[in-house]
């Protein structure tokens, strides 16, 4: 049986001397009953109990419970009996006229009509009835009617409450709240505190806890939600107290038990709960594979409250049909957004259309009617749609070019809404002077800090970077703020946090390389370039794991396919020198040489030393004019190897003094080989200066270069700028020739030889000469030749002696020459 004729019934019955009702107006009227109650108060809505039984029908909310689940056809009986009731009883109880008005709004959507809302809260002015022009006032000033601009609702709003209106406190309290007046609101509501009216009561707990919103006091709002519950059964108190323990819940599972309070709320009218159940029941559905059936209960929320006027719940709907691959409904998704754009004017809907179009995603790529759809938005003051015309303009679209100063001026348009991604913007360009401006980062500062102060993430991370560039850098300050950004989910400042873990920049006490490689691995897991690159590096060197070659690979390739310069020179070198990868010096000149075109210094100077060197293919002009570019960006590497091209004169160009000029400019840049010293020794491009030649070979030697410990070591030997020091000399030959060095081997096993310096072995004198012979070393094959013919540390042997000669005169060891009488090659 339809609604209609059960009502109807009921009517009958109750004017039937037989048939009586009692409602029980203390309790909530559930919607079993709820018809009845209904049915009764028509009846009898002009006898002395009638203004109970409407508190209990509708001033409660109950009238939600009863019409939520109803059909079409139903709910059309309802809220048609609803509307005539109440006419009827507003001419007995004025009050009745705000309710009324408030029907014709609070609805289904497809009845909403806030016309009548305006002219039925408009007759509750007219009667008196105190709280009906404040309410009118408020939802003018929010948009949600607009008989008045929000100026003038405002103004008359705060005249209300000056005049000690406790209706117009209580909605400008609700108004002021979220301005920066807030903190003047706390006296003002306590007036209200005062009221025998339960529902004024109502509105001080709910304002109250949002002043301790913006003060921050956690446990002071909660208190205040829980007393609001208490004292005046306020709903909207209980619903702001379970967002909180929703925004505090660790697991789904904490999240689930919270359905049945939201469930609760749905039934009075409060629609955002129903959201939040959706969003709940989305989120225990996970990201896996699931069918369209596991859908319906969240999108049964969903509708429900996009029925009953919520927009966003019609716009997480769209996003649904549009994203969810078990969903998708393409055209349903973009009919939704179209119609929340165009008939109800939500702004999210308008901002995902733009973004649509500026994507070229379900509609074709129009970046013209995105740049148009936020401007039109911008007009209207929506925050938003300002920061993302300036990133329109920053970034130029369609066929215009980008405009940074008009960029800066949206940018800080949005940034007084105190949007933080906004506030962010305007301190990049002034940090940065990227609007055409002198840099600036002290004007900078203080909108990286309201936007941190929101958590914004990019925020926090500049304003850890700027500690580092104090005149006294703090480093714990900065690596807190990259921490906390990283806390927050930022992938880069995962990279800069175990930058600093693992170099202990922050003074912690020990770097902490285990730590430093976590944080690498959540930023790379996050897709973070810079920490992937961090990730090779660590696998390739051990740092925080084992040496693992494979994945180094794997990410240093990862990171190339994104041109990470880095990357891409490393695994060039790699390809180079067969570590962890096949040798292919194609593939070695291929990756160098894209790092190189994207600038990178260091590839420039490894792409140099190719073509110098001959490596895949011999082109001494590019591989100069390339070392050049690469030390022109102060690649040190790039001087010291064309210090090394002119001082030795492969191309025999006697250009000797441009040696000189190339490894000044290196030391200066902190590079420093044996080179220096040579040109000190030697006289190249500068007077001879042994002494000062000897310094530059202590200096390199200290810093690891083995050609400089080798000279050191000469320099002790034949006394070059210093005293003659054999046992110095041989400390150092030692030290290198243990590395290879073969001049150095030739050294040793001539001290070694004549005990000079260090105590005689000729037998071991004799097998380091032998390693310098091996490597074609001229002076030491003449040596092992004499040894053989003499019998020195091996037994003689004529045929040995005069091979190894013959090897020596073949290098041009001009004795040697003369004794097998061969000429020089």
């Amino acid at each position: 049986m339809k609604l209609s004729q059960q009502y109807q019934s009921k009517i009958i019955d109750l004017k039937t001397t037989e048939y009586q009702t009692s409602i029980d107006v203390t309790k909530r009227i559930t919607p079993a009953i709820w018809f009845d109650a209904l049915a009764s108060f028509e009846l009898h809505m002009d006898q002395p109990n009638a203004l109970q039984l409407y508190d209990a029908l509708f001033e409660k909310g109950t009238d939600f419970a009863a019409n939520l689940y109803l059909d079409d056809e139903d709910y059309s009986f309802f809220i048609q009996k609803v509307r005539g009731i109440l006419e009827r009883y507003a001419q007995i109880n004025p009050n009745a006229w705000v309710e009324l008005g408030l029907q014709y709004m609070l609805c289904r959507r497809h009845v909403v009509d806030k016309e009548k809302t305006c002219f039925y809260l408009k007759k509750g002015i007219d009667a008196g009835v105190k709280i009906a022009k404040p309410l009118f006032l408020y939802y003018n000033y929010l948009g949600v009617l607009t008989q008045l601009e929000r100026e003038t609702a405002k103004k008359e709003l705060d005249q209300l409450a000056s005049e000690d209106e406790l209706w117009g406190i209580a909605y400008t309290a609700h108004v002021d709240v979220w301005t920066d007046d807030f903190e003047t609101v706390f006296d003002r509501i306590q007036v209200l505190s005062q009221s025998q009216d339960k529902k004024l009561l109502r509105h001080y707990y709910e304002i109250l806890q949002f002043y301790y919103a913006r003060k921050n006091d956690k446990a002071k709002r909660v208190e205040l939600l829980e007393e609001g519950i208490a004292v005046a059964d306020s709903r909207y108190c209980r619903f702001i107290l379970a967002e909180i323990k929703r925004a505090e819940a660790a697991s789904v599972s904490e999240l689930e038990l919270l359905i049945p309070a939201y469930q609760e709320l749905v039934e009075y009218g409060i629609m955002d709960a129903a959201v939040q159940i959706a969003l709940i029941k989305l989120q225990i559905l996970g990201n896996g594979k699931t069918d369209k059936q596991d859908y319906e209960s969240p999108l049964w929320y969903f509708k429900k409250a996009y029925e009953y006027n919520n927009n966003y719940a019609g716009y997480r709907l769209a996003c649904l049909y549009l994203y969810n691959e078990t969903l998708q409904d393409i055209e349903q998704g973009l009919s939704l957004l179209s119609l929340l754009d165009e008939q109800y004017h939500y702004a999210e809907a308008q901002v995902e259309l733009a973004e649509i179009y500026l994507e070229g995603r379900f509609l074709p790529k129009d970046e013209l009617i995105a740049f148009q759809r936020f401007e039109a938005m911008a007009k209207k003051d929506i925050a938003y749609a300002k920061l993302r015309l300036g990133n329109m303009l920053e970034f130029g679209y369609g066929m215009v070019q980008p405009d940074y100063k008009a960029a800066f001026e949206q940018y800080q348009n949005a940034a007084k809404d105190k949007l933080p991604q906004a506030l962010y913007q305007v301190g990049r360009y002034l940090k940065y002077g990227i609007h055409g401006e002198e840099p600036n980062l002290a004007m900078a500062l203080p909108y990286f800090e309201e936007a941190a102060r929101y958590e914004n993430v990019t925020a926090l991370t500049e304003l850890g970077l700027a500690c580092e560039l104090q005149a006294e850098p703090d480093y714990k300050k900065a690596f807190d703020y990259f921490s906390r950004a990283a806390d927050l989910g930022y992938p880069y400042a995962h990279y800069l946090k175990g930058i600093y873990l693992e170099n202990d920049y922050h003074q912690s006490g020990a770097p902490q390389p285990s730590a430093a490689f976590a944080a690498f691995e959540i930023g790379a897991g996050m897709h973070d370039l810079n920490s992937i690159y961090e990730l090779a590096r660590c696998y390739r060197g051990g740092i925080g794991t084992e040496v693992n070659l494979d994945r180094m690979v794997a990410l240093y390739q990862q990171a190339a396919e994104r041109n990470h310069v880095q990357a891409l020179t490393d695994l060039g070198l790699c390809y180079e020198y067969g570590y962890g990868l096949n040798k292919d010096l194609f593939k070695a000149e291929e990756y160098i040489k894209k790092a190189a075109d994207l600038g990178f210094p260091y590839a420039l100077y490894v792409l140099g030393r190719y073509y110098l060197n001959g490596l895949v293919q011999h082109d001494v002009e590019q591989g100069l004019r390339l070392l050049e570019q690469a030390a022109e960006k102060n690649v040190g590497e790039a001087l010291l190897l064309l210090g090394d091209y002119y001082f030795f004169d492969y191309d025999q160009r006697e250009e000797y003094d441009k040696g000189f000029v190339c490894y000044t400019r290196a030391e200066k840049l902190g590079y420093l080989t044996d080179g220096l010293g040579m040109c000190y020794e030697f006289g190249i491009g500068v007077e001879a200066q042994p002494t000062k030649a000897f310094a530059y070979y202590q200096d390199a030697a200290a810093r690891g270069n083995q050609e400089a410990i080798y000279r050191l070591a000469r320099s002790y030997y034949f006394g070059i700028g210093t005293e003659v020091d054999k046992k110095a000399a041989y400390n150092h030959f030692i030290e290198v020739a243990q590395q290879g060095n073969t001049y150095a081997c030739y050294f040793v096993g001539l001290q070694l030889l004549n005990g000079d310096g260090i105590a005689m072995d000729m037998s071991d004198g004799v097998d380091w000469i032998r390693k310098a012979a091996d490597a074609d070393n001229a002076e030491a094959q003449f040596k092992l030749a004499n040894c053989y013919l003499m019998g020195d540390g091996v037994e003689e042997n004529e045929e040995k002696a005069l091979e190894w000669f013959e090897r020596a005169a073949e290098n041009g060891h001009e004795e040697a020459i003369r004794l097998t009488k061969k000429t020089r090659k």
